[in-house]
């Protein structure tokens, strides 16, 4: 099947619609989200007790919501698009969740790489993969018992006509800077991507067909990152972001890309979307200015 390459307008993200597509194309009954603290519904402070608090979801929510942004995030504008309701984290179970819709198995401080002492989420990529596989098999199991419980479960059809959402590989590269040169991180990328790939072809096996790959962000931007690394101006750009970082953050997308046409010529029946997140978000940074007189109108 065709790669497909979206950038959305930026004043739409702004007004907080993304994507830009019309209902009759971009219908699915379920969402199977995986990736770190970009998607993350509440699986980390869900998992390990980890402390999520004000200011976060203030804008919205009107309280912490386990999500790491003071009010939604791009899976909850998403799910908005489709008329669904948010993501429930795989992890929480306080509350009866219902998983009717989807499932999201994202949480904050994931990597692709498998997790080390290090780091901050034990749920790497290809763990959250194996609760995926998990998952979908305690439904079919639950569902072949009982059908009154279709109510909060998936049917068995969502798993293949349901959107696969990615959103991870931040913290690879965000953790791997802190041990090695730009040059050296840069070789290190396609070990990180041959792992993505891995998790993708594993979820493929189980019927995934619809995927939906976020690219990475301009790394470099993060108040972190330049509050680490950006002390010294000659290292930083235009708009004070780590020269360093951001162009990692580049490399590592057109890998990704590259990996994402691959995937679509070689599995049979699957569909690929490649979001141009760090397009997007640059263009936030860069005309933060004109777009915030946007909102005010």
């Amino acid at each position: 099947m065709a790669l497909k390459i979206l950038i959305p307008w930026i004043p739409t993200l702004i007004l907080l619609h993304l994507p830009v597509i019309s209902p009759s194309n971009f219908t699915y009954p379920a969402v199977f989200n995986f990736g770190d603290s970009n998607s993350d519904t509440g699986g980390l402070a869900a998992g390990v007790a980890f402390p999520v608090g004000a200011p976060n979801g203030e804008t919205y929510f009107n309280k912490p919501s386990g999500r790491f942004c003071d009010g939604r995030l791009i899976i909850d504008f998403l799910m908005d698009s489709m008329d669904l309701p948010y993501l429930n984290a795989y992890l929480d179970s306080i509350g009866a969740p219902s998983f009717r819709t989807g499932c999201n198995f994202a949480t904050g401080g994931a990597t692709i790489l498998p997790a080390n002492a290090a780091s901050l989420s034990p749920f790497s990529f290809g763990f959250q993969v194996a609760q995926f596989i998990r998952f979908k098999a305690r439904v079919l199991e639950l569902l072949g018992k009982d059908k009154k419980l279709q109510k909060i479960l998936p049917l068995e059809d969502y798993f293949r006509d349901g959107l696969y959402g990615f959103d991870v590989g931040q913290n690879d590269l965000d953790g791997a800077f802190y041990s090695k040169s730009e040059d050296q991180v840069a070789a290190f990328i396609p070990t990180i991507l041959s792992e993505f790939e891995a998790g993708v072809e594993r979820l493929y096996n189980e019927g995934a067909r619809n995927l939906w790959i976020h690219g990475m962000g301009p790394l470099g931007c993060l108040a972190r990152i330049i509050a680490t690394f950006g002390k010294d101006a000659s290292k930083l750009d235009q708009f004070g972001c780590v020269n360093s970082h951001n162009r990692a953050a580049k490399l590592f997308n057109s890998q990704l890309h590259s990996l994402c046409a691959k995937l679509g010529s070689q599995l049979p029946q699957v569909n690929v979307t490649y979001v141009d997140i760090f397009a997007i978000k640059l263009n936030l940074i860069a005309n933060f200015s004109q777009l915030a007189n946007l909102m005010k109108h």
